[in-house]
């Protein structure tokens, strides 16, 4: 199915808050975590990327603010 998210393609079970490399195309340039529409992320990876950059943030690896 060409439907399916880019981390399910690639069989991942967990999204970790200290790769940045991962998390920063799911972030808009203000910082904000991209809606599902625009991340075509499922809905079980969205949940992930969206707890993993608000745990990068309280880490400070991530900015709140631009």
């Amino acid at each position: 199915m060409s439907g399916k998210c880019r981390f399910c393609k690639m069989g991942a079970t967990y999204i970790d808050y200290k790769k940045l490399n991962v998390l920063r195309p799911h972030v808009t340039g203000f910082n904000k975590i991209q809606a599902r529409r625009y991340s075509k992320l499922c809905l079980a990876h969205q949940k992930q990327v969206a707890k993993a950059v608000k745990n990068a943030r309280m880490m400070a690896l991530l900015p709140f603010v631009p």
